[in-house]
């Protein structure tokens, strides 16, 4: 269900319809609880992050299992599946997508502090091949990997490293990481503003590099979410 709201909110604002630039206002009982896309596996979260971050494997509006992040991909034996990443994908931030953030992210979303951990383990180790490929090595074979591969947000290696966010939020300890109120991802959104409690705005991403490939049909320039609970 969590999957099915994600989806059906991200397909509304990408094919609304109307010429004019619009913003989207979102209101909810509850709120965020961060912005740290591997600390928690929670339902709203995961919805406003999921617009965001992105995955190595998407769906289409039928369920359906779709690149992303991910151009290709091959099981190479019953334990080993190569992934070729989308070339000049760039993140919010400006600085390119590779194959070291896709192994960053996967290695992150496995530490203690991920509610992801799970699936980030059971997704296998990931290995940098080149700059746009990489090997994920299973415990044994895993007729569900690609669904582990729609589970792990791609993180900005450089981008945790330079705000010391290596790890996921500690958000039990209540810990104050910068990815708590920052995001920087390859999505179609960007935060623009996060006020825990009181307001989030997302803004379009004019270089999502969906948008060439015919993506973004919509005209939801501007996502405002506010917490009525």
């Amino acid at each position: 269900m969590l999957r099915l709201l994600t989806l059906a909110l991200i397909a509304a604002m990408l094919a609304t319809g109307a010429a004019d630039a619009k913003t989207l206002r979102w209101a909810n009982r509850g709120d965020p609880q961060t912005t740290d896309p591997h600390s928690q596996n929670e339902g709203l979260t995961n919805n406003v992050n999921q617009l965001v971050y992105e995955f190595l494997v998407g769906r289409d509006k039928k369920l359906d299992l779709v690149p992303e992040l991910a151009v290709s991909w091959t099981q190479v034996s019953p334990t080993v599946w190569r992934f070729k990443l989308r070339p000049g994908v760039k993140f919010h931030d400006g600085t390119p997508f590779t194959a070291d953030d896709v192994v960053f992210s996967f290695q992150r979303a496995a530490e203690p502090t991920s509610q992801l951990r799970v699936y980030a383990n059971a997704a296998g180790a990931p290995k940098k091949i080149d700059d746009l490929t990489v090997e994920f090595t299973t415990n044994g074979p895993n007729p569900v990997e690609l669904e582990h591969m729609n589970t792990i947000n791609i993180m900005s290696k450089a981008w945790c490293e330079k705000y010391k966010a290596t790890k996921p939020q500690n958000f039990t300890a209540k810990e104050d990481a910068y990815t708590a109120h920052n995001a920087n991802g390859t999505g179609a959104y960007m935060l623009k503003s996060r006020e825990p409690d009181v307001k989030t705005v997302l803004i379009k991403n004019p270089n999502w590099w969906g948008i060439k490939e015919g993506r973004f049909e919509g005209n939801v320039d501007e996502v405002i979410f506010t917490p009525i609970g």
